[in-house]
């Protein structure tokens, strides 16, 4: 289950480029010129910022061409910003759903460990990972839509976490970074777990509700009008092949 999620969230990535990571990496190479022009020695310096960065743009004395080739650099580095971020929300991704020992490191983990333990006692041992994605083809496009709502929201938060990390990093050089990367990652963190919780809740109730299509797609009949230990027997022999 946790394996499908983090697919999901990948592709939910690439979806909010613009969104996520090119504005503000914007954002983030204007802090990273600030903390270049001042240090933690002039932090708050409003002043020598501007009068730092009007030196440098008269003393560049920027034709056309010299104005386009700037333009080009800073997309060029916000593009690069924003790819290693979007690594790093990767990363931060599989940190939050990591096991040791087979157990859950992190509380969003364990919200995944927990739903899935929940199914397999509830369902007799059916291998929810491995139906999901046989069930998620025989979904209604208003089934899908709140799922693919939690995962897109899950995967800003992902990203989020991982703009916080850039700017504590930037932490080093500014000490504003720090602070504004401390309050990002704590909202990120505590943002993630709520919304993994929230997809965890649609997951079981899509599954709940749709017992009947699921054993159908198998070509079985739920006499008792829920799957039983006969049909997630059946069902698990057939998904894994």
């Amino acid at each position: 289950m946790i394996d499908a999620l983090l697919s999901e969230l990948g592709k939910k990535l690439a979806e909010r480029w613009l969104s996520l990571l090119v504005l503000p990496g914007l954002v983030f190479l204007a802090a990273a010129w600030c903390a270049y022009t001042l240090g933690h020695a002039h932090a708050l310096d409003t002043a020598l910022l501007v009068r730092t960065t009007r030196m440098k743009v008269s003393g560049a004395r920027l034709d056309a061409a010299g104005t386009a080739s700037l333009v080009v650099v800073v997309l060029a580095g916000t593009a690069a910003v924003a790819q290693i971020v979007r690594a790093l929300a990767e990363l931060v991704e599989h940190a939050w759903f990591l096991r040791r020992y087979g157990s859950p490191l992190t509380p969003q983990g364990r919200i995944m460990h927990e739903l899935d333990t929940r199914l397999r006692a509830e369902y007799f041992g059916l291998r929810v990972a491995l139906i999901w994605p046989r069930l998620w083809l025989l979904l209604s496009d208003g089934q899908r839509q709140p799922i693919d709502a939690a995962r897109t929201a899950l995967a800003d938060s992902a990203v989020r976490a991982a703009w916080a990390i850039a700017y504590l990093a930037l932490g080093a050089f500014w000490w504003p970074a720090l602070l504004a990367g401390s309050i990002q990652f704590a909202v990120a963190w505590f943002t993630a777990i709520r919304r993994v919780s929230a997809y965890a809740i649609l997951i079981e109730s899509v599954i709940d509700i749709n017992q009947t299509e699921l054993a159908r797609a198998f070509g079985l009949e739920l006499p008792h009008g829920v799957i039983t230990q006969r049909e997630a027997d059946q069902i698990n022999a057939r998904v894994a092949k």
